[in-house]
């Protein structure tokens, strides 16, 4: 992870279009930009391009790439891809195949395979890549760009300069802030959602506290979102899965660090919890695991009658301090793992009264995720049941059974690890 991101723009004398500067993205050593022009054997670590359509593209989509992470299915959207994806940017220039997005402190740089090989002009050779930075050097970065465009345009900036005016405004003012981040993470651009849906949103926010309300805008973005949790709230009131939270959970403390990612912070967790409730090495049979969280052991058997269809699992603190939870799975080693990830919450939210377990890839599910993962199935204990370098589909379904979790637990721990490549979009984020 890096602490760098800059946005470059430098002159371009003798330019056909007086409006051409050299643009660069750097992330720390590596630019973004570099490309190699079409008869040229020599690379260039800038494009030419007007900086005018970048500036407004990143002012247009600031909420969402500041607070949006990428949606949970593989296949984004277009409207995603519109306002993260820096082709998107267009105006007859070809740009780099780089995405921008927010997870909470931090954002993503993400460097896609180059799809631009068919562009007339250039290509880009930047490698395929996935960073993070602390969101403040983002912010910084793109600031001090729009103020060098607007030096460099003065007078000829098309509004540049009142867009920029309004987007710092809202920044600085909490209240406004606050409904353009719900607009962002539910999945529109400002001014874009349903005003009733954000308001209603802002209102729960009294009771349950901003941040377990944004996580629930993440769990089920669009116009729906607002009816997705009213339904998945009256799904864990009536619910008779009852967390007991041992005490000792609340004694965990998270040393986060922008440049750690999540999964790093959930295997020291859980780890420590582990040796806390003095729970041997490897796997946790359903008795012990029962007792661990206080749950009744039929609670964490495969159900005969299907749950309530809700569209995220949840965990609803009650008066007596401990949890219903609204669970969305009827297989064995799908409830263990949600019932972990419901006492990671816990840890990571400081108990808060309402915690979305959802697909979403914020920090706090990943988390979740990676907690659960560390919880039933600790890395140390897999690769002593699974020694060899290259593991085959035998040996994790094998390790799968034996931990009693799901095979794609076993994969994701070892991509992790570092024991398998990291092959998949979705394998590189759940992993930084």
């Amino acid at each position: 992870m890096s602490d760098q991101f800059q946005i470059l723009i430098e002159p371009q004398p003798g330019a056909a279009d007086p409006a051409t500067r050299r643009l660069g993205l750097r992330l720390g050593d590596v630019w973004l930009t570099r490309l190699i022009r079409r008869g040229s054997d020599r690379p260039d670590r800038c494009l030419e391009a007007p900086p005018l359509p970048l500036a407004f593209w990143l002012l247009d989509n600031w909420w969402r790439i500041r607070c949006e992470p990428p949606p949970p299915q593989r296949d984004f959207p277009a409207q995603w891809r519109i306002a993260h994806h820096m082709p998107s940017v267009g105006a007859g220039y070809p740009w780099p195949n780089v995405s921008l997005w927010g997870e909470g402190d931090r954002c993503a740089v993400m460097v896609h395979a180059d799809a631009h090989n068919f562009q007339r002009s250039l290509r880009f050779v930047a490698d395929p890549a996935l960073e993070y930075v602390p969101s403040s050097t983002v912010e910084r970065a793109i600031d001090t760009f729009i103020d060098h465009v607007l030096e460099d345009a003065g007078a000829d900036c098309d509004g540049l300069d009142q867009e920029y005016r309004d987007l710092r405004a809202e920044r600085a003012d909490p209240a406004s802030s606050r409904w353009r981040r719900l607009e962002a993470m539910l999945g529109f651009d400002p001014d874009g959602a349903p005003e009733g849906v954000v308001a209603d949103y802002e209102n729960m926010s009294d009771r349950f506290g901003v941040e377990s309300i944004e996580e629930a805008a993440l769990a089920h973005q669009g116009g729906h979102s607002i009816n997705a949790l009213h339904d998945t709230l009256r799904a864990a009131e009536v619910s008779k899965v009852i967390l007991r939270t041992p005490p000792t959970v609340g004694r965990i403390e998270l040393k986060r660090d922008q440049l750690r990612p999540p999964w790093r912070l959930a295997v020291q967790a859980a780890g420590e919890l582990r040796r806390r409730l003095r729970v041997p090495p490897g796997p946790i049979r359903n008795p012990r695991l029962s007792q661990v969280l206080g749950i009744d052991i039929d609670r964490l058997a495969t159900q005969r009658r299907w749950p309530p269809a809700v569209p995220y699992g949840l965990r609803l603190r009650n008066a007596s301090g401990n949890s219903t939870l609204a669970l969305r799975s009827r297989w064995a080693h799908s409830r263990r793992f949600e019932l972990c990830r419901s006492v990671g919450d816990i840890i990571w939210s400081g108990n808060d009264s309402l915690g979305p377990l959802s697909a979403a890839k914020s920090g706090r599910q990943k988390f979740q995720r990676a907690f659960a993962q560390e919880f039933l199935c600790p890395f140390d204990d897999l690769r002593a049941y699974i020694p060899n370098e290259d593991p085959t589909d035998d040996d994790i379904h094998a390790a799968a059974r034996h931990f009693h979790v799901s095979e794609r637990l076993v994969q994701t721990t070892l991509v992790n690890h570092d024991v398998i490549d990291r092959q998949t979009f979705d394998q590189m984020v759940e992993a930084a």
